[in-house]
């Protein structure tokens, strides 16, 4: 599947530069992306601002759904953090959809390790719509 990408996406545009750039990879039923936190994006000193770690569980839930051909934006969201991420932690995010009707898609996403350690979980809606 051929990513769908927008140039100035603060998590995957390439033309953003501010932005992560991140490259993400897809299966039928998940999207994921590997981060390496930089010291750009610290909240409290050492450790990725969580609004960062937010940023990241709605794209790859969102990336899911693009991939299936569908627009939609999040209509609820919810993080549980788990533990603080230090900078410079190469994380993987992973999003997946759980539930999808004719409006309404239901998904979850994780930030893990390579060691299997979660840093945060989320859950969320998102509703279709026919352009943006």
């Amino acid at each position: 599947m051929k990513e769908i990408k927008y140039a100035n996406c603060f998590v995957c545009g390439e033309e953003n530069p501010l932005g992560m750039k991140l490259d993400f990879e897809y299966d039928d039923n998940s999207a994921w992306a590997w981060f390496t936190s930089p010291a750009g994006f610290e909240g409290y000193h050492g450790v990725i601002h969580g609004g960062i770690i937010a940023t990241l569980l709605d794209e790859v839930m969102a990336k899911i759904i693009l991939s299936k051909n569908l627009i939609a934006v999040t209509a609820d969201m919810n993080i549980r953090y788990r533990k603080p991420l230090p900078l410079g932690t190469k994380v993987k995010a992973t999003g997946t959809i759980t539930v999808q009707k004719t409006r309404t898609l239901h998904t979850e996403a994780s930030l893990t390790d390579a060691e299997g350690n979660i840093y945060a979980e989320s859950k969320a809606v998102y509703i279709v719509v026919k352009h943006l």
